[in-house]
């Protein structure tokens, strides 16, 4: 399924502080919110999907989406000298490949694997769906990032996604598997997922990412599952793309101030968002993205050594030019003075 880029409305994703107004976008609290129990899923109506009752994921539907980037004939002739295991760079609006380096090896993705998880929820559930948080799921991933979620905690699966794709909460990516249908069906689909994309470098074994033998992916299918997300939901764009994002607190849970782990909206001004990464395995990971001129490039660095926004500013750079947009932009506004609180201990 196509989503022609030339539709997208960006504007305000690039805003120093972003408060989610999830009560004005959802329908939340009503009597008719459904809610998800992992008994029974309440599912998005239909977009293209394959029926699959009779797999692991039984009952959840996967997204067949023709995306895949092609090889331009030839190189260009300068390349940019980027410091990681494996990258890639591509151009969202033309489907082409600016660079790439070892970018079909099977490597540890970390929390990058995270944007598997959003698509298989977001194909499945209602934004405005509620799901109760259990104890189960709270003591799945230990405590390298979370959102902070309590037993009991009723949530939209907007507001456990706007954890999952800015602070990588872990206890919120185990509350959309755990308290929905189980992690073995949920992470049956993921994998499921991966193979109707034709991603066969992707293979995952939780929906949060830790480092496992068996968890692996590759910078080329991170660009696609980057892409596809973008494209096909908003509400991915408006969450990756956003600094600082409050939940605010209800009958049902608290208030939940987060502040994205991805410091590359900060310190790139063509910055758009997407996800950080890292894991004692994996390294270093950031998927990147940037827009100039209603251009959209997507970047991912993969196990590096160097700084890894450094090195994603060079790569991006780089591409504008190849595509004949300026290097440079002006530097953003300050931040506010008064950001609210991180709630995450450093990035997972």
């Amino acid at each position: 399924m196509h989503v022609r880029l030339s539709r997208w409305r960006l504007a305000g994703i690039g805003a120093a502080v972003v408060v989610l107004a999830l009560a004005a976008l959802l329908t939340l609290r009503s009597g008719s919110t459904p809610a998800v129990t992992a008994a029974g899923a309440s599912f998005a109506s239909g977009r293209t999907v394959t029926d699959l009752a009779r797999a692991p994921w039984y009952g959840l539907r996967l997204l067949i989406d023709p995306l895949r980037f092609s090889e331009p004939p030839e190189p260009a002739r300068s390349q940019p000298r980027i410091d990681a295991e494996a990258g890639i760079l591509v151009d969202l609006d033309a489907r082409t490949v600016l660079w790439q380096h070892n970018a079909h090896e099977e490597l540890a993705p970390a929390s990058t694997i995270k944007l598997l998880t959003a698509m298989v929820v977001l194909e499945n559930y209602r934004p405005d769906a509620l799901i109760t948080v259990t104890q189960d799921a709270l003591g799945q991933a230990g405590d390298e990032t979370k959102m902070y979620l309590k037993a009991g905690d009723r949530m939209t699966v907007a507001e456990l996604l706007t954890g999952l794709l800015t602070v990588s909460a872990n206890d919120a990516a185990d509350a959309l598997a755990v308290d929905t249908v189980g992690t073995e069906r949920f992470v049956a689909a993921m994998n499921g997922q991966a193979a109707a994309l034709g991603l066969h470098q992707t293979h995952a074994t939780s929906p949060v990412g830790l480092d496992d033998p068996l968890m692996h992916s590759s910078a080329y299918d991170l660009a696609v599952l980057a892409g596809i997300d973008v494209t096909q939901w908003p509400l991915v764009r408006q969450i990756v793309g956003t600094r600082y994002a409050v939940i605010p607190g209800t009958a049902v849970h608290g208030t939940f101030y987060m502040t994205n782990l991805n410091l590359l909206l900060s310190m790139y001004p063509a910055a758009t968002g997407l996800k950080t990464g890292y894991t004692g395995n994996a390294g270093s990971c950031l998927v990147g993205m940037a827009a100039r001129n209603g251009h959209h490039l997507i970047s991912v660095v993969l196990n590096s050594s160097a700084y890894i926004y450094s090195q994603t500013r060079k790569l991006l750079d780089w591409g504008f030019v190849q595509d004949g947009l300026p290097t440079q932009l002006p530097t953003p506004s300050p931040s506010p003075s008064h950001a609210p609180p991180a709630s995450a201990s450093p990035h997972h």
